[in-house]
């Protein structure tokens, strides 16, 4: 992924790009069916969302382009920071994530 680290703040429903990366090239997504994007807040609690029913949308999929757009409740500034990483659907028994090393982290800023 280009970006490790974001910023967002409680309540945003904006769509964010993301571009996913393997080292620093983009990835091709046109041979993945499903791209699933992973999140665990600081207490360990999980959610997914994909490209095919989630709030994900692969949207330049030669250059490993992706928009996530959360909903309002989805990211909370108490429960942050969140770790996160994308899954690409290989088949029915095997996968790619990225990043493979690491997860990226959000941070989620208290409205007021």
């Amino acid at each position: 992924m280009a970006r490790t680290e974001l910023t967002l703040r409680a309540t945003s429903s904006d769509a964010v790009q993301l571009q996913l990366m393997a080292g620093t090239a983009p990835i091709n997504l046109t041979p993945y069916g499903t791209v699933e994007l992973w999140l665990k807040d600081k207490s360990g609690g999980t959610s997914m969302t994909d490209n095919l029913t989630g709030k994900l949308n692969v949207n330049g999929a030669a250059g490993g382009s992706v928009k996530w757009t959360p909903g309002t409740a989805d990211l909370v500034a108490g429960s942050a920071p969140y770790q996160g990483y994308f899954r690409l659907r290989v088949n029915s028994t095997s996968w790619l994530f990225c990043p493979e090393d690491s997860e990226f982290t959000v941070h989620v800023r208290e409205a007021y």
